[in-house]
C-alpha cells in the first residue's frame, strides 16, 4: 500500500516537472520585451445605492432603491478607468441612468482626484432607438499603487443610501 502511494507521488512530480520544463524547451519563439501587465476589471465591492425619483411626486411615497455597480479597470501603468452599468432595476425605471461621481486615492504616494462618469448624451433626432443607459468611461491618472475609491450618485431626484467602495492595486 505504501509502495503505490510512494509510485503515485513520483508520477505527480515527473508530470510537474515536464509540465513546467516544455515551455522553454524547443521555443521558437523571438525575444522581446517582457508583455505588459495584463487588464484587469475590479467592481466596486460596495455599490452605489440610492433612492429613485423623490422630487418626481407620487414615486417618493414608495422610492424604489437602485443599486448601481462602477467598475475600475487597470492595465496601463498608473492609469485607471471607471466605469457603470445599467442600474440593477433598468427595466423598471429606465430614467434612473445617472452617472456617478468618483473620488481616489492613491494610499501609497498620496495623490487624490475627483472624476464623474456621465451618462451618454441622448438624441433625439435618432430615427432608431437609442441605448437610454449607456455611459462615458473616466480614465484618471492615479499613480501606481494601492488606490481606494468611492462612488457617489447624487441628484435633485435620487437621495443617495450609500457610497460605493473599492479598493484596487494598480500596476
Amino acid at each position: 500500500m505504501r509502495r503505490t502511494s510512494i509510485d503515485r507521488l513520483f508520477v505527480a512530480g515527473t508530470i510537474a516537472s515536464a509540465a513546467a520544463v516544455t515551455p522553454f524547451l524547443g521555443s521558437t519563439a523571438a525575444a522581446g520585451p517582457p508583455p505588459g501587465p495584463a487588464a484587469s476589471a475590479t467592481a466596486f465591492q460596495v455599490p452605489v445605492t440610492f433612492l429613485s425619483g423623490c422630487g418626481v411626486g407620487f414615486r417618493c411615497y414608495l422610492p424604489p432603491l437602485v443599486s448601481l455597480t462602477p467598475t475600475a479597470t487597470t492595465g496601463t501603468p498608473g492609469e485607471v478607468t471607471f466605469r457603470l452599468a445599467r442600474p440593477t432595476n433598468y427595466q423598471i425605471a429606465p430614467f434612473d441612468c445617472i452617472g456617478a461621481t468618483v473620488n481616489w486615492r492613491n494610499l501609497t504616494t498620496g495623490a487624490t482626484g475627483t472624476t464623474e462618469i456621465r451618462r451618454v448624451p441622448i438624441d433625439y433626432s435618432r430615427s432608431t432607438p437609442q441605448d437610454w443607459c449607456a455611459y462615458i468611461p473616466a480614465t484618471v491618472d492615479t499613480g501606481s499603487g494601492v488606490v481606494a475609491a468611492t462612488a457617489d450618485a447624487r441628484t435633485p431626484d435620487h437621495r443617495p443610501v450609500s457610497q460605493g467602495l473599492a479598493v484596487l492595486q494598480v500596476p
